[in-house]
């Protein structure tokens, strides 16, 4: 499976982290025009879960930016 994720810089620390700890096969495709980084990752079922780690992460950043 591949998901795409627009990662903010001030992320990029971290999501990178959490790609290296779990050995997740990914690319930077390239960015947005508010300057995110546009990454792309492979996984299988087993890698779920960091994947989730990795959409809650930036959920995260996103809900912050709205308020």
């Amino acid at each position: 499976m591949v998901t795409k994720f627009n990662v903010p810089a001030d992320l990029t620390i971290e999501f990178a982290e959490i790609l290296t700890e779990n050995e997740l096969t990914n690319e930077i495709i390239g960015t947005t025009d508010d300057n995110k980084l546009v990454i792309e990752v492979e996984y299988s079922r087993n890698e779920r879960d960091a994947v989730n780690e990795l959409m809650d992460l930036v959920d995260t950043d996103e809900e912050e930016e709205e308020e």
